[in-house]
């Protein structure tokens, strides 16, 4: 047991003189980790919000109608409105205080009921471009709705709008009527299409390890990062086998009484305390970061270490077999990459296709991976 200790100093000492290969093993989950919250955000946080201003000039039911379609509960998730002067919304959004201004001219209600061409005024926040053009897409949902509106009761609507009779205050009787029984007989024919509906959204339950639960993607990532570092780290400590060799420690360490598999146990357990050093780094910061329950951090630490030293053990046992450095580099290259791929390294099991996560939780590094997940 003594020599096996021996082999691990001498390995953490050899370490501790390439500092740089240490830095990059700590720096790989950083630094990716780091660059995936920049370009994804960070705990997920709130829904960006396209914020609204409308200058209605028409002061109309159907302008009305307009504003509050933009601002009832199934737009409002995307988009908040508020209802402001013109001056006032174009000094706003110049100002870089709000997304864009609606201007709803003079005549909108009448030219909406009659069919008639109208123009909405739509100024829109240059520093920004994908909330912009949220609004821009919800507009042009409305009006294909009117569009088709208008195939189905257009004669009825420009009724509404030539208003009552001169000398009368409302609609005759034969027209309220007559109107009614076209708005029935289109309800009959339209009945078909929404009762029941046609389209029937089905809520499939997801399985556990596939369950986002509304989680971020920089957090979905992080067992995702670790594991490629740890993956390099593997395939650099058992790549170190070749350096023994070039400075004839193998050769020492065969003519002496001690066994080889002693040494080879040494070479491991040097490589778990590294492991589990980059494991403790990469997780701590993760943890801080989406504030994550400290108490399960030990747990994934050892867990990170035991599945690294098990993924190092097999590619050293590839080292061993291999005829020269350069083969046993190669053939570290082709099987370490294809792992990442569809062990969930380079991306997350919930953004791969469902046959390529079959296949690759029962790859070493994937099956650890759930269960790091898990444990997190």
């Amino acid at each position: 047991m003594d020599f096996v200790w021996l082999t691990a100093v001498k390995d953490w000492r050899r370490q501790r003189r390439n500092p740089i290969e240490m830095v990059m093993w700590l720096g790989i989950p950083l630094l990716i980790g780091g660059l995936i919250i920049l370009a994804f955000g960070g705990r997920g946080g709130p829904q960006p919000q396209a914020h609204l201003l409308i200058a209605d000039e028409d002061d109309s039911f159907l302008s009305a109608f307009l504003i509050g379609a933009l601002s009832q509960e199934e737009a409002g998730h995307f988009i908040r409105a508020e209802k402001v002067q013109r001056h006032e919304g174009r000094d706003r959004v110049a100002a870089g205080n709000a997304t864009a201004l609606l201007i709803i001219p003079d005549g909108f209600g009448s030219a909406v009921l009659n069919e008639q061409p109208i123009t909405l005024k739509l100024v829109t926040n240059p520093a920004q471009t994908i909330l912009p053009g949220i609004v821009e897409e919800t507009l042009s949902i409305l009006a294909d709705g009117t569009f088709y509106l208008h195939r189905l009761v257009g004669d009825q609507l420009r009724l509404i709008a030539q208003g009552p009779p001169p000398g009368q205050n409302r609609l005759p009787d034969q027209v309220v009527s007559g109107m009614a029984v076209v708005f029935n007989r289109i309800g009959d024919q339209v009945s078909n299409y929404l009762s029941p509906p046609v389209i029937k959204l089905v809520d499939a339950p997801v399985p556990a390890e596939e369950n986002t639960g509304g989680v971020s993607l920089g957090l979905l990532f992080l067992p995702s990062i670790l594991f490629m570092s740890l993956l390099f780290m593997a395939q650099g400590l058992g790549n170190d086998i070749w350096q023994e060799r070039e400075q004839h420690t193998l050769r020492r360490v065969v003519i002496t009484p001690r066994n080889l598999t002693q040494f080879l146990a040494g070479k491991l357990l040097a490589a778990a305390g590294m492991m589990l050093l980059v494991s403790v780094v990469g997780l701590t910061a993760g943890y801080a970061y989406f504030r994550l329950s400290p108490i399960t951090l030990p747990l994934a630490a050892f867990w990170a270490m035991c599945a690294g030293c098990l993924i190092q053990s097999l590619l050293m046992t590839v080292q061993l077999f291999a005829p020269s450095q350069r083969a046993g580099n190669i053939m570290t290259m082709v099987l370490i990459f294809p792992l990442m791929m569809i062990g969930g390294s380079f991306f997350p099991f919930e953004a791969m296709p469902s046959w390529m996560v079959a296949v690759g939780r029962w790859t070493p590094n994937g099956w650890s991976l759930l269960l790091l997940k898990r444990i997190m």
